[in-house]
This record gives structure tokens, sequence and C-alpha cells, in this order.
């Protein structure tokens, strides 16, 4: 994956500078076309109440004019190129648009707040983009824009979480990237294997050697990657350990594999995704796509 394309998602009403700043950071990086976007979706439905020079067109005409004055003014620090986009209408419609036209090979998106109840039941703006998957996001949620030096991707062995680093070793070739497995045997499966009869001591080498594949099966991937890392194997739900681990300071960016094709994930990002995106410190990767590692 080469990074090309650059589409910078900013909610003016969010005041989101470091998001521009960060994504002027990775498209100075990469040499990549940046493309700063704001969707205006604060219009009020027609009025027919409206006195004649405050028509909804002429109000439009306004806010496009503002916002792009405010984008413009963003993308005068960037050292590359740097393209203008507003349209007032639904936001992950427009960026999602906007993906497509420009074939946009990353998106760096700010971690969006529900505004009203429909989105607190379906989700913002930045998790039905999540959810769309149609090509690698970056939620900044860091107030600097150091390069990334620390990366975390955790790693489920499936072609997402894969993809997932994947993309992290793009976007920050000169991070140090450690990967991650979290695993847990269920209470209730270990108790149900003690009252079949199964030693404590046979117990514990089944959850050694459940550890001992699963770093068989990481120092693979570092392989497949190219990549000189750590590899760390921890036991645990694996939820709390990502959650735990986003907060501790200790990374810049972490970058996880989520599912968006199939029905469910439509109407609910991950729950794994969800808490880590709500609880980190730092920016969090993430990648919908599937890389076979053949």
């Amino acid at each position: 994956m080469t990074i090309k394309t650059i589409i910078a998602a900013i909610a003016l009403e969010n005041d989101e500078q470091q998001l521009a700043r960060r994504a002027i950071r990775l498209a100075t990086d990469h040499g990549a076309k940046l493309v700063l976007a704001h969707a205006i979706e604060s219009l009020p439905e027609s009025d027919p109440n409206l006195p004649p020079p405050a028509k909804k067109e002429a109000i439009s005409n306004v806010l496009e004019s503002e916002a792009f004055a405010s984008l413009k003014q963003m993308a005068e620090s960037a050292a590359v190129q740097a393209e203008i986009e507003v349209e007032c209408g639904k936001a992950d419609q427009f960026i999602e648009r906007l993906i497509r036209d420009h074939a946009a090979d990353l998106l760096v998106i700010g971690p969006g707040k529900p505004q009203n109840r429909r989105e607190k039941i379906f989700g913002s703006t930045a998790d039905r983009v999540v959810r769309a998957g149609l090509c690698p996001i970056v939620v900044v949620k860091r107030v600097t824009d150091d390069p990334y030096q620390r990366v975390i991707a955790a790693i489920d062995f499936s072609p997402m979480s894969f993809a997932a680093a994947q993309a992290a070793t793009q976007i920050a070739p000169s991070a140090k990237i450690e990967l991650i497995h979290a695993f847990e045997i269920p209470l209730t499966f270990e108790q149900a294997m003690l009252k079949v009869g199964t030693s404590q001591a046979e117990l514990d080498r089944y959850r050694q050697a459940k550890a001992q594949s699963a770093y068989v099966e990481l120092h693979s991937i570092r392989a497949d990657l190219a990549v000189a890392g750590k590899i760390r194997v921890v036991r645990g739900d694996p939820t709390t350990a990502l959650v735990r681990l986003a907060r501790s300071g200790k990374a810049d960016l972490v970058a996880l594999g989520i599912q968006g094709k199939n029905a469910i994930s439509q109407l609910i990002l991950g729950s794994v995704a969800r808490r880590v995106l709500a609880a980190s410190s730092c920016d969090v990767l993430l990648s919908g796509g599937a890389i076979s590692r053949d």
C-alpha cells in the first residue's frame, strides 16, 4: 500500500486544528495529495416563513464560503498539494463519495460526538464512516502531531488485523511496531474441563500450548510484515487488554482490524474497536480490509 492521497474530514464546529495538523504531517511525510473536507449538516429544513434575504440557498452559500475560507487557512501551512471540498449534506455520505472519487489511500478523522438521539443509537459520523471500511482510517486523539514512534498492532489472526498491521507499517515506517495478541479461555470452559476429569496440570499445559501457538503465529506474521518489532501474548479479555494499552501512554498509535462488510457490523461498530476508540489517549488506526498472507 502506497499512500498517494489522504482525505482529512474536518468538523470545523469542533475546532479540529489538531486533526488538520496530523493530516498535513502525514501528507508531508508521504508526499501525498491532501484533501481537506467539511460537510455542513446544520441547515434547517425549508421554512416558508424565512424572510426573503434568508432563503436556504443564500444561507448555504454563506456557510460554504466561510467553511472554504477556514479550510484554506489551514491548508496554507501545508507543504504539499492540498485541495478543499465543502458540501451541504450528510457528512458520512460526502466523505464516502470523496474516498471513492479520489481513490483515497487514507482517511484522517476525529472521534466524533453524537449530536442527537439517533446518533447515540446508530453512531456518530466517525462511526458510520469507519463501518463502511473503504480505506484505512486514522482517528486522531493525540494533542501532538509528532511523528508516530511507537505503534501497537492488535493481532487476532484475522485477515483484517493483518491488514491493519500492514497499514501501520506503511503509515509509520520508522516507528517501532509491537504485535500483540490477547487470548482468553472462558472460565466456564475451564471449569467444565476440570469437571470432566482434566487435571490442573493438564489445564496449565493447555494454556501454555495456546500461548506458545500464538507466539509462533506472531513470529510468522512479523516475518511477513518485514518488521523487527516486539511480539507479546497477553492472557485475558482482548478488549480490556487493548483499552489498558491504549490508555497507558506507551503507544502513539494503536492499529485494529475491523469487519465492516456484514449486516451486523453495518449497524454496530465492533465492541472492541468502540471501547478502544472511546478510551484511547493515542491515535487509533482502523482497517476494514482483508489481506491474505499467502
